[in-house]
């Protein structure tokens, strides 16, 4: 490859709401129990939605999944 070349635009994942909105309480701290509580479901249907959200983005943890996003603009953790 060569360096000069312009970088290929990367493509943006469509996140769902619900996937969205526990990603961003993960990046504010909560425990998938909290979250649970929070939006109402079970700590595993929080988990499901945190694997669907990492394999959109294609990384590994919820904290690598977090930061993808907030690169790219997906979540403002610091959004009310």
């Amino acid at each position: 490859m060569d360096c000069a070349s312009p970088a290929q635009p990367r493509e943006i994942p469509a996140l769902s709401p619900r996937e969205s909105e526990c990603l961003l309480w993960v990046s504010r701290g909560k425990s998938s129990a909290d979250i649970g509580q929070i939006v109402g479901l079970s700590p595993r249907t929080v988990d499901s939605y945190l694997e669907k959200t990492c394999a959109k983005l294609r990384v590994r943890t919820r904290i690598e999944a977090v930061a993808v996003a907030v690169r790219d603009g997906i979540i403002d953790p610091d959004a009310e």
